[in-house]
């Protein structure tokens, strides 16, 4: 595409993301925690912002690769707002929480993610990124799956007692 260099610091941090996964693969033997999470959001929402000022259809791209976290993180936080709860507060309602406890343990659910993002999101994003389909099509047609798993799985719900 024209876009190499940009490709160098994204792949320095997935070797270094690659080296912390063997420890936190499932089942977990340390956790990255909030610090760490927020940290990669922010460095991803760096890149994003860089490759869009080199080519705008790159924003649609990584909204697209991200789509897995964005669309969990947001639907859970405007349910969670519209149920008046304290958003700032420690929960467990994640779409992707809830369907590690319907089946269990996490390892099914997080190859489940690994398998919707190189085989949905990613071919998703080559055709905005590469071949030209309209980014906010790219983007309809990335989501609209994902937010139904979303709520299939219940994303921002209350936990019910057992």
């Amino acid at each position: 595409t024209g876009f190499e260099a940009l490709v160098w610091a994204p792949l320095l941090l997935a070797a270094a993301v690659l080296g912390f996964l063997c420890w936190n693969f499932p089942p977990a033997r340390i956790f990255m925690g909030d610090a760490g999470s927020g940290f990669l959001g922010i460095i991803l929402g760096i890149f994003s912002l860089q490759a869009s000022s080199n080519a705008p259809q790159f924003l649609w791209v990584w909204l697209i690769l991200l789509g897995v976290f964005i669309v969990d993180a947001t639907f859970t936080l405007l349910r969670r707002l519209m149920r008046g709860d304290k958003v700032y507060e420690a929960h467990r309602s994640h779409a992707y929480q809830f369907a590690s406890r319907s089946v269990g343990r996490h390892l099914p659910v997080t190859v489940g993610v690994l398998l919707i993002n190189l085989f949905w999101l990613l071919p998703v994003a080559l055709c905005v990124g590469v071949w030209g389909l309209d980014g906010l099509l790219g983007l309809l047609i990335a989501y609209v799956p994902l937010v139904l798993l979303a709520v299939r799985y219940r994303a921002g719900e209350l936990e019910k007692a057992i």
